[in-house]
């Protein structure tokens, strides 16, 4: 039975272990709005009041952040320690997915916000943005294949190769 629980806890550290929200300034550049900015034709007033909407929103989902941190390096001790107790395991899992459930509300909250500061020729241009990052996945499998060409500027050389041609 503990057998059993240690594959769903390794699933469940990997998902836990993403940073928080699909999108995000985590893995981006501080300040790097320009394609963004350029694509939806943001103004400097909309870009200043989304960064401080996002400075809210992670003020606001910090002590959530705080508490998920050492149950993360539990559940990595756990992994690592060849012995899981599958009851410790389970209890950090259901525990973290709690967290996470509080963090959603939030989120979305945010975003709504964030979306309020656009026009509505903005918001149509996002949501086109949209449906484009649903392709995300097909778009990185088909590159990993030679299928597609990678966008112009993206960067290049062995280092993106080892990553695939798209960098991920």
């Amino acid at each position: 039975m503990t057998l059993r629980l240690i594959p769903i806890a390794l699933m469940a550290t990997a998902l836990f272990a993403q940073a928080p929200g699909h999108f995000g300034p985590r893995g981006m550049a501080a300040g790097k709005t320009t394609a963004i900015q350029s694509y939806l034709n943001l103004t400097e007033a909309q870009i200043t009041s989304l960064q401080q909407l996002r400075q809210s929103e992670a003020a606001a989902l910090k002590p959530i952040y705080q508490q998920m941190g050492p149950m993360r390096q539990s559940l990595r001790t756990q992994e690592q320690s060849g012995s899981a107790d599958a009851a410790t395991v389970g209890k950090l899992v259901l525990d973290m997915k709690s967290l996470e459930q509080q963090a959603a509300p939030i989120r979305a909250s945010y975003q709504q916000q964030a979306q309020a500061v656009l026009t509505a020729d903005q918001k149509t241009k996002l949501a086109a943005l949209q449906s484009a990052a649903a392709l995300m996945p097909a778009i990185h499998e088909a590159g990993s294949l030679n299928l597609l060409t990678p966008p112009a500027g993206s960067e290049g050389g062995p280092r993106a190769m080892a990553r695939g041609r798209f960098g991920h």
